[in-house]
């Protein structure tokens, strides 16, 4: 852990969900609505050509039936995504990371999980890496405990040094996740992490036992095709820079549909109420709660 991040973690809270919020509206326990999305700088060294800005970021949470949320700090590049050759360098379908370089990216985002995890829950949670995937000089690692409640962190490195990172515990009263259908998958949609010139959207979730490849269509970027391995997704992708406020507008994350590839090669269209669990109202309504200033 290096010492820029572990100021920004200390800096850092849990969201609570208000106890006026009515967290039973989601009757499959799972659907957790992260909203993590970067304020103004906070106070740092000034930094070099090559330092990272330094964002303190809080998540906003929607209706998740118990669930409570424990969060990274969010460190982004100035400029990584910002036009040009860095834009064009990000690729719609990932590549395979393997051997050190992706032994290195997973260790950080493990350690990075694991302090995090201890520092806004108090507790230890066996987090692993699920996916590794990469997209030009970026790798993203999502971790999970594995467990039928499903702790998670997603982090996300350029050449090597880890840039931004989110995730989500579970609470006291939450429920264990409800199996995931054959040909189907189950996700929270909303993870994103914003500076004043781009922002970067993530998705992760759970996938059937007949689906080998995932595919989003996004608002920003057209078809993006996840990672699928071990019956878990994830997939992202750099966005306009956005506000707390345009957030809540949409509780979609950028996500206009997905399409699962089985086994047999045949396509099966999940809507956006089967990947979430929420119903076309709950989609349709402006996310609240949380402890996220604008």
């Amino acid at each position: 852990m290096n010492d820029t991040l572990d100021h920004a973690l200390r800096d850092f809270d849990p969201a609570v969900t208000p106890a006026d919020l009515d967290t039973n509206i989601d009757p499959k326990a799972r659907a957790l609505l992260a909203r993590v999305v970067a304020t103004d700088p906070m106070e740092a060294p000034v930094p070099t050509t090559s330092s990272p800005r330094l964002l303190t970021t809080r998540r906003l949470t929607a209706v998740g039936a118990g669930v409570a949320v424990g969060i990274t700090a969010a460190l982004l590049l100035p400029g990584v995504f910002g036009g040009g050759s860095a834009m064009a360098a990000w690729t719609a379908t990932p590549h395979t990371v393997s051997g050190d370089r992706a032994a290195d990216a997973q260790e950080k985002c493990l350690d990075n999980a694991r302090d995090t995890a201890k520092r806004t829950t108090g507790r230890e949670l066996g987090f692993r890496p699920v996916v590794t995937e990469g997209r030009g000089p970026w790798t993203l690692v999502y971790v999970n405990d594995d467990s039928s409640y499903l702790a998670e962190i997603t982090c996300l490195l350029h050449d090597g040094d880890l840039v931004g990172s989110h995730g989500s515990t579970p609470g006291p009263d939450a429920q264990p996740l409800p199996p995931v259908p054959a040909e189907s998958a189950r996700a929270a949609l909303g993870a994103v992490m914003s500076t004043s010139e781009e922002s970067v959207r993530t998705v992760t979730g759970r996938v059937g036992e007949d689906v080998v490849g995932l595919e989003l269509s996004t608002e920003a970027k057209g078809s993006v095709t996840a990672t699928v391995t071990g019956g878990y997704f994830a997939a992202w992708w750099p966005d306009a820079p956005t506000t707390e406020q345009r957030e809540r507008v949409s509780p979609r994350g950028g996500v206009k549909s997905v399409t699962a590839i089985l086994q047999d090669g045949s396509r099966h269209s999940v809507s956006l109420e089967e990947l979430t669990g929420w119903t076309s109202a709950q989609l349709n309504t402006s996310a609240t709660g949380g402890s996220t200033r604008d």
